[in-house]
């Protein structure tokens, strides 16, 4: 029992080991970070993603735009606050694709106008393949966008719903 009670003299330090050690952990973490580096970024992989879409002033976009219906769904819009006092908006809507092509390839901007009819805020969403893989001919998807940043204050009186970048299958 006494052995048990004995103080245990300091146990020596590999100071070897541990700079070899903290070396290893220092090039792992550099690695890593060099990795990181190289990945493409959120806009690269959206770029990639709508290469050969059609945008607005293209041949073909508006008219496969009035194809594509978008209608915002009031019981699906939702205001909430963040802590520092903004305010963020929920909008749900459905979109049909009232077409006879397949879209592979779908952004959207989405966002608050006042009552004057000037957009107050707007954000881009890439739906398709975002959230959805693609959206056959007369097929219908439900979507929800939050748009953030309004003020307490700001007259928010429609949502809108803009189509900014279209891919079909080929």
């Amino acid at each position: 029992m006494d052995q048990f009670l004995k103080e245990k003299p300091p146990g020596k330090v590999n100071k070897t080991a541990l700079f070899v050690g903290a070396v290893v952990g220092i090039a792992l973490i550099g690695a890593i970070a060099v990795g990181v580096s190289f990945l493409p970024t959120a806009e690269e992989k959206k770029e990639d993603l709508l290469t050969g879409a059609m945008l607005p002033g293209s041949k073909g976009f508006e008219a496969y735009t009035r194809d594509i219906i978008i209608t915002t769904d009031t019981n699906r819009l939702q205001e909430s606050r963040t802590g520092l006092g903004d305010v963020v908006m929920r909008i749900g809507s459905r979109i049909r694709n009232k077409g006879d092509r397949t879209i592979t390839g779908l952004e959207i901007s989405v966002g608050m106008v006042d009552s004057k009819n000037q957009i107050i805020r707007e954000k881009k969403y890439l739906i398709i393949p975002n959230k959805y893989k693609e959206l056959g001919p007369d097929e219908t998807i439900d979507v929800d966008a939050n748009v953030g940043g309004f003020k307490e204050g700001d007259d928010r009186a429609n949502a809108f719903w803009r189509v900014t970048a279209i891919k079909l299958k080929d």
